[in-house]
């Protein structure tokens, strides 16, 4: 009977390795890396280890066909979000785009888009902006949503955009410390 013990030991030991792995490549919130954890310090039997070697197989699984999915998606769309840093300065971009994430410290950005520039239907840019100014100029005919949350700070969108039934969007998110964010028409 011991040898059956030491052989459920040391199984369960891998198991706990590969769910660690799993927490450490954040495959796994912390909430659920705890819960099994603390599930397998309790585990005595074979069924007990075999239930807890599927629950670990599974994850596994799903995060390599979801990565697999993401990854084909992404190449597909082309939909790498691009990092955008400014910190005492000023900036201009332009081009194609399909998501963004912006910082802007004490800086002014200026984000011109065209219609044949956003590649998605919709197209996420996050803002952080704390005491700089961010102008995005865009296309008749788009969408745009704000999500942003402003905090003694200004979110304007030209009355001419907003939600008009466009096909295209821009979903502007993120928050606005002491600056402002301003959504203008494009002129051609």
């Amino acid at each position: 009977m011991e040898p059956l013990s030491v052989t459920v030991e040391d199984r369960k030991s891998k198991l706990v390795e590969r769910l660690s792995t799993q927490y450490s490549l954040n495959r796994l919130s912390m909430d659920e890396y705890e819960r099994l954890i603390h599930y397998s310090q309790g585990i005595e039997t074979e069924k007990e280890l075999q239930i807890f070697e599927k629950i670990i197989r599974e994850n596994e699984q799903g995060q390599a066909n979801a990565n697999n999915a993401e990854s084909h998606n992404r190449e597909i769309a082309g939909d790498m979000p691009k990092n955008h840093f400014l910190v005492l300065s000023s900036k201009k971009t332009s081009g194609a785009m399909t998501s963004g994430n912006f910082m802007n410290i004490l800086s002014d950005h200026k984000i011109n888009i065209g219609e044949d520039d956003l590649i998605n239907d919709e197209t996420v840019l996050n803002f952080m902006v704390l005491l700089g100014s961010v102008v995005i100029n865009v296309p008749e005919g788009v969408n745009v949503i704000s999500d942003v949350i402003p905090i003694l700070s200004e979110m304007s969108i030209d009355d001419r955009i907003k939600e008009r039934g466009g096909c295209k969007s821009i979903k502007i998110t993120g928050n606005i410390v002491l600056g402002e964010i301003k959504v203008k028409l494009r002129k051609i």
